[in-house]
């Protein structure tokens, strides 16, 4: 239970509203005996009290698992077998500080579709097929790349050979030249020149044929270039064929992993619906069973609905104390952990949560409890008996004696705990405090006091 010293003006406000009913016969003030009529009246008076006062609620309230889930089949599948049955404890599954599962869940039951274990061996063989076109996409690629290092080769030789026709060219062109410088001054003969002329046209045909060469090298080339792309284009394509055909045996897989119910979460098994044989439709319809329904009851969880009145003060922390009727004697303590906030508007009443440690398993969904929530705690409050406040024309007002005279003193109160309140104002705590008779009384009117014992 959280300490909180409450503001007075609102405890003050929140008394006001709770004890103007238990204290409403005393509204109208008495007629004012004559001083002459009467003997002096007979009050118990005691002076305030110094205490740790705390304000408690009690509730009645439901138990509910902390969590619960209903297993649905995945897809339609027969109950194979099953392992657990209802009342069983399940082991949920098991994770690392990274947060990856270190292990499964426990079994709950095995279903068996033999027409998905089918369509996984089709998926398979498909994905060994896109394999395979892989593997051949990627051998192409190979030789479309040997192709083009021999074209290179082949048209870096026809260039090379053309330098050579090109210089056999020019020297015949050279040396025709000089013949017919010579048989034009008659050193040498016509035929000779003939002769040489032919030679040059046979260097020049060699030249042109080499250049051709080159031309058909470099075409090759771009051929074979091109088709090493359009292998590389293949092979990729058969990359994503293989990986769409892994992708659609890993959706089956998954699926058919679904064939094995497996515990959730650490907890016991409420209920269950499968039955060896027993045709699940898959997807869990509104007119399905769960095969199985598992309940979280470490902790659980109570709910319990407070008043308007105490409303305000419930926050998340407050200490709760459960009792049950199956368990007499027994209190099993927990903590407020979230109230919806806001009242609701058909009951004016706040939807209070309460964790309760539950180990031993002694606590059970749809038990009916009382919930006593220590709402409030003030130290050091200034006490009187509730008995002892008057409310008088919408005021509240506590008669001291003095001087053998009740004296009306107007107060303000703070937090209010069964038959106690805590006076925020208007005390010192020194004071006489009359604690019966007090809406009769009218200020000043003569008294005799007896002393009231009240509880430290």
């Amino acid at each position: 239970m959280n300490s909180r010293h409450l503001c007075p003006a609102v405890c003050g406000t929140l008394f006001v509203l709770a004890t103007m009913a238990a204290i409403g016969c005393r509204d109208k003030p008495a007629t004012p005996p004559s001083p002459t009529a009467s003997a002096p009246a007979r009050v118990t008076v005691a002076k305030p009290v110094r205490k740790t006062l705390r304000r408690a609620i009690t509730q009645p309230g439901q138990i509910e698992a902390f969590d619960q889930a209903r297993l649905y089949a995945k897809i339609p599948a027969y109950v194979d077998k099953y392992l657990v049955d209802i009342g069983d404890r399940v082991r949920g599954p098991r994770f690392g500080s990274d947060g990856e599962m270190i292990q499964r869940g426990q079994l709950l039951a095995e279903l068996s579709a033999p027409e998905m274990e089918r369509e996984l061996e089709q998926k398979q063989a498909l994905v060994a097929q896109a394999a395979a076109d892989v593997e051949q996409s990627q051998a192409a690629i190979k030789v479309a790349q040997a192709d083009t290092r021999s074209a290179e080769a082949r048209l870096k030789e026809a260039m090379a050979a053309t330098e050579r026709y090109e210089a056999e060219y020019q020297r015949w062109t050279s040396e025709y030249d000089r013949i017919v410088q010579l048989v034009s001054k008659s050193a040498v003969t016509q035929k000779l020149a003939d002769e040489t002329k032919s030679q040059k046209l046979a260097a020049d045909a060699a030249r042109k044929e080499s250049l051709a060469k080159i031309e058909s090298a470099r075409s090759m080339v771009a051929a074979s270039q091109a088709q090493a792309e359009k292998t590389m284009a293949d092979e990729a394509a058969a990359r994503a064929r293989r990986n769409v055909a892994e992708a659609a045996h890993a959706h089956t897989a998954a699926l058919l992993d679904y064939l094995k119910i497996e515990a959730p979460f650490d907890g016991t098994v409420w209920e269950r619906n499968a039955d060896i044989g027993y045709f699940a439709q898959g997807g869990g319809g509104n007119q399905e069973k769960p095969l199985f329904t598992i309940v979280r009851t470490d902790p659980v969880r109570v709910f319990v609905d407070l008043p308007e009145i105490d409303a305000v003060l419930a926050d998340a922390g407050d200490r709760a104390v459960v009792r049950v009727q199956s368990l007499p004697g027994e209190d099993f303590t927990g903590t407020v952990t979230r109230t919806s906030w806001a009242l609701d508007p058909s009951t004016r009443t706040l939807h209070t949560e309460v964790d309760v440690p539950n180990a031993d398993g002694r606590l059970r969904p749809g038990m009916y409890a009382q919930v006593t929530i220590d709402l409030a705690e003030k130290p050091e409050a200034c006490t009187v008996n509730i008995g002892a406040v008057v409310s008088q024309e919408n005021r509240l007002w506590c008669f001291v004696v003095e001087n053998g005279k009740a004296v009306r003193k107007p107060v303000t109160v703070g937090l209010k705990s069964g038959n106690e309140v805590e006076i925020a104002s208007g005390l010192t705590g020194d004071e006489l405090v009359i604690q019966s008779k007090s809406a009769s009384l009218t200020d000043g009117q003569a008294v005799e006091t007896v002393d009231a014992a009240r509880p430290k």
